[in-house]
């Protein structure tokens, strides 16, 4: 009844990677802000104020070394009652149409297969109200493969890295993320810098690339999908 009244149509019960309370409390906690901001992928970055969605729960203690107080000081640092256990692949994000203000996520996009990808820009869509931001940061394969890769010994000269060291699945390039993002029916995608998204004043401070893995200034994509 809750998810019915916040427009939300459920018609099957959530997945096993689902947790159901998250499913169940994330359009009342919705309803009540403001602003209505998502972070997916966050790990143990859960950012306060926001509503961070992961398949798991990450204390940040254990992370500190890669999380230092420059991108995540105490006063963004979220709770578990920020976090949100909900496979969206499967179950959806469980919001109305046209009541999401704003979009994050670094870093998570290269995970998912090129069907995943597609549902899920797909989804986030369907949520974001006219106008507003989708932000993404995820490796840039034009970059990786140049930086890496040398064509001219065919198979034995194809960086493999890119794939087998990080569990990517799609990674993706300018174009392929322009093409992906028009398909769906965004109507603007802005390409920029590390920090430099049309709404930076209201996001983190990004993560990567940096001095220790893709120094290249485009290492990885930055965008601002516009509803």
């Amino acid at each position: 009844m809750l998810l019915a009244k916040a427009g939300y149509a459920i018609n099957k019960l959530p997945s096993d990677h689902t947790n159901t309370d998250d499913f169940n409390r994330l359009p009342a906690l919705a309803q009540k802000l403001d602003v209505v901001k998502l972070h997916f992928g966050c790990g143990p970055r859960i950012l306060k104020g926001w509503l961070n969605f992961d398949l798991a729960y990450e204390p940040f203690e254990a992370y500190l070394q890669y999380y230092t107080d420059t991108h995540y000081p105490p006063e963004i640092r979220g709770s578990r009652n920020d976090l949100f256990i909900i496979n969206i692949l499967k179950d959806g994000i469980p919001l109305p149409d046209n009541s999401v203000d704003l979009i994050f996520h670094e870093d998570f996009f290269e995970h998912l297969t090129e069907k995943q990808q597609v549902i899920f820009l797909a989804e986030t869509f369907r949520v974001m109200k006219k106008g507003a931001i989708h932000r993404i940061n995820t490796p840039n394969l034009r970059a990786s493969m140049r930086d890496n890769s040398d064509f001219s010994k065919g198979k034995a000269g194809v960086f493999n890295g890119e794939w087998d060291y990080w569990h990517h699945f799609n990674v993706i390039s300018p174009a392929i993320l322009k093409e992906l993002a028009d398909i769906v029916g965004y109507s603007q995608v802005q390409f920029n810098a590390k920090n430099k998204s049309t709404a930076a004043d209201q996001l983190p401070l990004e993560y990567r690339p940096n001095e220790k893995d893709r120094q290249a200034a485009d290492g990885n994509v930055f965008a601002d999908l516009v509803k």
